[in-house]
């Protein structure tokens, strides 16, 4: 067990609002996940995929791990629609029982009252 202690991302990136997908994949599944990312933004406007539980997406290239030690730079995203294009194939691949599932979806859910 390591015991590091996790990379504090929202200083390191000057993080300003994050977006948790457990609730899309739960949407998605029928039940909460085991492990869940978060699509975070930067006060730059550049845009991350961070882990925010469990370590399936520990494997990832590309996520920011905080809690896996070395800690690896994620990829950076200059839109939030590509970042959310990246989370969407990252969950796929973890739960492939997803794979064809339009993931945007969830958000048209909003503004069907």
């Amino acid at each position: 067990m390591n015991n590091t202690a996790p990379v504090n991302t929202h200083r390191l990136y000057n993080t300003i609002s994050h977006e948790h997908l457990d609730g899309l994949v739960s949407w998605a599944m029928g039940e909460f996940p085991n492990a869940g990312l978060n699509l975070v933004e930067c006060a730059d406007g550049r845009w991350f995929v961070e882990v925010d539980h469990g370590s399936a997406f520990d494997h990832l290239a590309g996520v920011s791990r905080p809690a896996v030690a070395p800690y690896i730079e994620p990829v950076f995203f200059r839109a939030e629609a590509e970042a959310q294009a990246f989370a969407f194939d990252c969950i796929k691949q973890v739960y492939p029982e997803l794979a064809t599932k339009d993931l945007s979806e969830y958000y048209s859910d909003d503004n069907d009252e």
